[in-house]
């Protein structure tokens, strides 16, 4: 009976349990925001080869359980054709929350970086985070403000292609907070404008 209970214990703890539903976080670079609507964006970036080779993408979907469904695009790419669909579901793998996204097929460059197809990708959770959305700038530079006003614009900034952590949108602001690959934190108001749209590109 020990040695069942035992075996029985180490089944269950090595078997994925669904979770709570996906919330905000970074998922070991998988950055992910998720609003109080349900509309989830994220961003994933990764690269090997010394830089040579670069799986990027944008992604968008609503919150469902079991599984949300997402669309997946390359920031700057706004033709429909080349959209991507795909699921994420929020699992508990060793008491951690992780993820598990799966696409209909890799985003280009992505199948020499990091397969999302045929079989999903995991991604376990480092982060918790209070941020609603997920942005990438479009600017070469975006600079970042103490306030929404415009009036004080401060030395730092964002290149294209940063992603950033949205906390707020006002009048064509957003409150944003960006982490360098070392770790660094900047926080503040950056334009709107500066930033790629988050809406799935549509036919024309």
């Amino acid at each position: 009976m020990r040695k069942l209970l035992i075996a029985l214990i180490a089944t269950l703890a090595a078997t994925p349990a669904i979770a709570s539903p996906i919330t905000s976080g970074d998922y070991d670079g998988l950055l992910i925001g998720v609003d109080r609507q349900g509309t989830l964006t994220g961003y994933f970036e990764s690269s090997t080869g010394g830089g040579q080779f670069s799986c990027i993408f944008f992604m968008r979907g609503k919150v469902a359980d079991p599984a949300t469904r997402v669309d997946t695009w390359f920031p700057e790419d706004r033709d429909a054709k080349n959209v991507i669909s795909g699921t994420m579901q929020l699992l508990s793998e060793n008491a951690k929350p992780t993820i598990r996204a799966g696409l209909k097929e890799d985003p280009p460059g992505c199948w020499n970086v990091q397969h999302f197809a045929p079989e999903p990708a995991t991604f376990a959770l480092n982060e918790k985070g209070s941020w609603q959305a997920i942005r990438v700038v479009s600017a070469k530079k975006a600079y970042f403000h103490d306030d929404p006003s415009g009036t004080h614009a401060r030395k730092a900034y964002v290149v294209q292609g940063n992603a950033l952590r949205v906390f707020d949108t006002r009048s064509g602001w957003v409150q944003a907070e960006y982490v360098s690959p070392e770790g660094k934190r900047t926080k503040g108001w950056v334009l709107e404008k500066d930033l790629y749209l988050s809406e799935k590109p549509v036919d024309k």
